[in-house]
């Protein structure tokens, strides 16, 4: 009788061992994701927390120089509402929104500033 042995970069898991499977595969995954470059948290408790008109949205807390999110010009206190045309109500909206897609894909972000509505375009 056979053993299936999978290979997922470079790692070997004999048999079906879920768990190791699953490890293995989000681990790769997540090393070949894009990097959008801002750390975000929910907008909707930043902006109740912080005494501000409560909105929806992945409020931007900081931007890594050189990366997506500045290349595009997003800004410290900036609220991302969508990516391309999936909504972005919470943090993790918009690490789903973007996990979907590859490195190099053309990206229109729909952001809030200073109360108004803005968009900008980049690459991941």
């Amino acid at each position: 009788m056979a053993v299936p042995v999978t290979e997922i970069d470079g790692n070997l898991v004999v048999g079906f061992d879920q768990r190791q499977l699953e490890h293995y595969l989000s681990q790769a995954k997540a090393a070949s994701a894009p990097s959008f470059g801002a750390a975000v948290a929910d907008a909707e408790k930043y902006t109740a927390a912080h005494g501000l008109k409560v909105m929806r949205g992945a409020y931007v807390g900081s931007i890594k120089p050189g990366l997506p999110a500045a290349v595009a010009g997003l800004k410290p206190g900036d609220i991302i509402t969508k990516i391309d045309a999936a909504p972005v109500n919470t943090a993790a909206d918009l690490d789903r929104a973007l996990s979907g897609l590859e490195k190099g894909a053309r990206v229109r972000i729909t952001f809030t500033r200073d109360g108004q509505p803005r968009q900008a375009e980049g690459l991941l």
